[in-house]
């Protein structure tokens, strides 16, 4: 099987994180303090409009919907840029493991393949999901403009709704005006591919291939001969390539904890704001925002499920390299070499695992905990939510452009 593919995953990286200037084996300066100081920017007219409005509701939670997507990216840009060193190791290392001469049989060649194509997989579908999102987000208020603008009615009367939340301190009046700050906004949607996306992708990558070198460290164990002229050699290529894997695995873990920590907290929290929105959405029967928002919470369940798995799948590897181990018939060695293994299958029974601030393990059951939480904690909410607004609704207001207007008075004789 060729191998000479498998470079395509890290390519996608490059294109990723080359954009902003972070690219590690290419970093540039001068294109990330342009992108850094555009998205501080962002962040503080979007905290300075969140400030004027801090008394209304809807306003303080779609403002946050879009400003802790923000504050994610910029946090791990700052997070990336001081790992910059680290990271470039951890890339140097991992593309000599892109070698056909490394792997000597066709199965080992297919489980490099298998983890390396999964990796490819889901650094695409991240990547595209957030565009979708980005582009939904940004095109939805320019198009309910031009629909009002050009009205069949007549009434060409139409407000100057940009696509994010941010405070301008000027007076908005003029279309020509509009549609330039509109024309700068526009930098959000890659800023949101490249920055929220790319580093998340590295990392996947990253441990999607230490997944991919132990399944085939396994394999290796499983077909070691009982020669003892051959099987020194071969333990002390097992344990090297092992101990490597686990500097690997933890230079990985404190190079990303702060980063994955603030993605746990950053998505939990996204996918409250994300949920209310389609609620509300949903209720007022605003379709054009209530897809935006599906689109919205999807990209962010489906980033929380692709750190889970990728977790899940180390602690598996990991297992099954302990499992080989064990299963190995040592009785038919020597006395020094089962020994040897005997300290192989003590370290191998500490399973690698991925951590957020070293206390939250990424694993598919902690997944479904995290989820179920979301559910049982924001299930009220929704309920007593839907309700308000049905009863609001029957009191006598109508939904305008987002705004509940006033339609009749309602008296109420106290006995």
């Amino acid at each position: 099987m060729d191998i000479s593919g498998a470079t395509i995953v890290l390519k996608w990286n490059e294109w990723l994180l080359d954009f902003l200037g972070l690219w590690p084996l290419n970093l540039n300066n001068a294109k990330f303090s342009f992108f850094f100081i555009y998205i501080i920017i962002q962040c503080f007219l979007q905290y300075a409009a969140l400030v004027d409005n801090i008394f209304d509701l809807s306003y303080v939670v779609a403002n946050l919907t879009e400003t802790v997507v923000f504050c994610m990216i910029v946090l791990k840009l700052v997070i990336y840029r001081i790992n910059m060193k680290r990271l470039h190791e951890l890339i140097r290392i991992i593309k000599e493991d892109y070698s056909h001469e490394l792997y000597k049989t066709a199965k080992e060649r297919m489980i490099f393949m298998k983890y390396n194509s999964l990796s490819r997989m889901i650094v695409q579908c991240f990547s595209i999901l957030c565009v979708c999102a980005a582009v939904l987000f940004y095109i939805q208020p320019l198009i309910c403009y031009l629909l009002a603008y050009r009205d069949s009615t007549g009434n060409s009367s139409s407000a100057f709704v940009l696509p994010y939340h941010i405070r301008l301190f000027f007076n908005l009046t003029e279309a020509r005006t509009y549609y330039i700050i509109y024309a700068c906004e526009i930098l959000i949607i890659p800023m949101s591919a490249c920055g929220y996306v790319g580093p998340s992708c590295l990392l996947i990558t990253l441990v999607l291939h230490i997944c991919g070198q132990l399944s085939i460290l396994a394999t290796q164990v499983e077909c070691m001969t009982y020669d003892p002229k051959t099987i020194q050699q071969q333990l002390k290529q097992i344990v090297i390539k092992h101990s490597h894997l686990i500097s690997l695995c933890a230079t990985l873990n404190s190079t990303y904890s702060i980063f994955l920590l603030q993605e746990v907290i950053g998505i939990t929290v996204l996918l409250c704001l994300g949920s209310y929105n389609i609620t509300v959405n949903h209720v007022l029967e605003e379709t054009g925002e209530f897809l935006t928002f599906s689109c919205y919470v999807f990209t962010v369940f489906v980033q929380l499920l692709g750190f889970c798995y990728m977790g899940e799948c180390l602690v598996n590897e990991s297992i099954n390299l302990c499992d080989a181990f064990y299963n190995y018939e040592w009785y038919n060695a020597s006395a020094v070499h089962r020994k040897l293994l005997l300290m192989c299958l003590i370290r191998s029974q500490r399973p690698l695992v991925l951590t957020a601030g070293k206390f939250f393990t990424f694993s598919l059951e902690n997944f479904t905990s995290v989820t179920r939480n979301l559910l049982i904690n924001f299930s009220p909410v929704l309920f007593f939510n839907q309700l308000a607004l049905q009863t609001f609704l029957f009191a006598g207001y109508e939904n305008i452009n987002g705004l509940f207007v006033g339609t009749s008075k309602i008296h109420i004789k106290q006995s």
